[in-house]
């Protein structure tokens, strides 16, 4: 659905295997550079999630078994090597910086986040002024320059900041547009008076009775 951070689906097609999942022979030269089979099957599947995804996965596990599958046998392989993959290593961290130098991409540092929400702001939010649309601009944004998705909660978090950020603009840009008379005009709308419970502002937003006789 519109907005929602990249995941995995649960099933794919043959044809949307080989559309998202199939090896270039730039990338099969990357892996072949690893040693071993469990190495070369572990960084293709790295490989193709972090370009499919847009961030890499906490765990191989969290790739669909059919993924997997299908990436082994690219490798000529005659299974899926996930359960020998050395997770937690230097191994691993190696095997990362090999992606993201072939890829060109890199981690997201605070001073990215800090500038995808200064652009949201200005250049995404006026033409995607909802928070799904906004996540959109941002995951390609994001994409376009080399940069790995933060996490959800963190991405979130900056769009919802930069939408805030964008109205607020708005909203000075607009006053400072009206009259002194107009301004205080409209104000007097939103004043409850002592005897009141509601403001006059509150009172035209009601819908309206229904029709009697």
């Amino acid at each position: 659905m519109k907005g929602d951070y990249p995941r995995f689906k649960a099933t794919y097609t043959h044809e949307e295997l080989v559309e998202h999942f199939l090896l270039t022979p730039a990338e099969r030269a990357v892996v072949d550079t690893c040693y071993g089979d469990v190495h070369r099957h572990g960084v293709a599947v790295l490989l193709k999630a972090v370009q499919y995804l847009g961030y890499f996965p906490e765990d191989l596990r969290q790739v669909p078994e059919s993924v997997r599958t299908f990436m082994a046998h690219q490798l000529q392989l005659l299974w899926d090597h996930t359960a020998d993959y050395p997770w937690h290593s230097r191994t691993h961290d190696r095997h990362l910086a090999l992606i993201r130098s072939h890829m060109g991409w890199r981690f997201p540092a605070s001073q990215d986040k800090a500038a995808l929400e200064t652009w949201l702001r200005t250049q995404g939010a006026p033409e995607a002024p909802t928070e799904e649309d906004l996540c959109d601009c941002a995951y390609a944004r994001l994409r376009d320059l080399g940069i790995e998705l933060p996490a959800e909660s963190e991405l979130r978090r900056i769009v919802r900041a930069a939408l805030r950020s964008f109205f607020d603009d708005l909203y000075q840009r607009v006053t400072v547009q009206i009259s002194e008379t107009v301004r205080t005009t409209l104000e007097a709308l939103l004043v409850v008076g002592p005897d009141e419970t509601s403001s006059v502002f509150d009172r035209l937003k009601t819908e309206p009775s229904a029709p009697g006789v």
